[in-house]
Order: structure tokens, then sequence, then C-alpha cells
């Protein structure tokens, strides 16, 4: 499991702190609840990473509506911005 398994399945799991990650595992544990098994790890991973997927798509077509609104391009409200 890489490291940026492990950290996402420990955000997806609700661990926001309290541990340190050494190389592909979890070196420091200062929760009060069990450490998660590599197992659980692996599932919140992959549902922390459907997760953000899907936040993305989300804002990708929020962006789109509001632009298709106004009526102008995404090149136009970059001009408005900067």
């Amino acid at each position: 499991m890489e490291t940026q398994q492990i950290v996402n399945g420990l955000l997806q799991l609700g661990f926001n702190t309290g541990w340190v990650i050494t190389g592909e595992e979890i070196t420091r544990w200062d929760n009060s609840e069990t450490q998660p098994t590599k197992a659980a790890l692996l599932i919140a991973a992959t549902q922390w990473e459907a997760t953000q997927a899907a936040k993305a798509t989300a804002a990708a077509t929020q962006k789109a509506a509001l632009l298709a609104r106004l009526g102008i391009t995404a090149d136009e409200a970059k001009l408005l911005i900067g």
C-alpha cells in the first residue's frame, strides 16, 4: 500500500491527526480508537478517491453551468478575474 493510499484511507475514516506515516506504514498512532487494518485502509482509500472524483466532477459541472448562465467562456472569466 502506498503512502498516499494510507493517508487517504485515514482521512476517509475521520483520522485527520494523531498519526505518522513512514514509508508504507503507520509508525505512530496517537488516537484512542484502534488503528485501522490495512484492509480497512485500502477500502477507505478507494472510497476517498471516489468521493474526491465526484466532488471534482460536481465542481466542473457547477462551473460550466455558471459560465453558461453568464454567457461567457472560461477564458473570458479568467480575464475578468485577472
